[in-house]
């Protein structure tokens, strides 16, 4: 028996495997992209304490523009040192406290989500929170995921820390809104 392997057939068929192969490597990369960075920057600026560097930060919307309550939103922290867990939770309920966001039942509720989420933050770590178009949040490190607090009140609250007209640092909030 004379086989004849058709070489012609092979190759297109190998080409279309490759062009395949190549098309889902191409979606794969794209889903799995941090959801904010499909969002356009609005501003950024760096959060010291005394004279220390804290973190930049990050803000980005979907026109590129600061506009409270329009979704997707999200914020990155990449950090400047080593903060615990528990100084983040703590430095967290503090600002909800004094700007009066939340009732009491409602940010316990809130930390102890984000105790069970959040880790130890090193040098050179990011943290990102990203809104989604109904107001879901979901924290990311390292551009993984973390978790999903689903209370759009805890997005807006969230967000508040840094973007409130009385937020602790009125400098950096205008950084982040885009305004001189």
């Amino acid at each position: 028996m004379n086989w004849k392997i058709p070489t012609i057939g092979i190759w297109a068929g190998v080409n279309l495997l490759l062009l395949a192969f190549t098309l889902f490597a191409a979606t794969a990369v794209h889903a799995s992209a941090a959801p904010w960075q499909q969002l356009r920057p609005v501003g950024q600026g760096e959060m010291n304490w005394l004279w220390f560097k804290l973190y930049d930060a990050t803000f980005y919307s979907a026109s590129g523009r600061y506009q409270p309550g329009h979704y997707p939103q999200a914020l990155t922290l990449t950090y400047a040192r080593t903060i615990g867990r528990e100084d983040l939770l703590s430095a967290t309920a503090a600002e909800w406290q004094r700007l009066g966001l939340g009732t009491v039942p409602e940010r316990q509720r809130w930390l102890d989500q984000l105790a069970a989420l959040w880790p130890d933050v090193q040098a050179g770590d990011q943290l990102a929170f990203y809104v989604d178009k109904v107001g879901v949040g979901h924290f990311w490190w390292q551009e993984r995921p973390l978790g999903t607090l689903a209370d759009p009140n805890f997005s807006a609250a969230f967000l508040a820390i840094w973007l409130a007209d009385n937020s602790r640092n009125p400098a950096l909030t205008r950084r982040l809104r885009g305004q001189p």
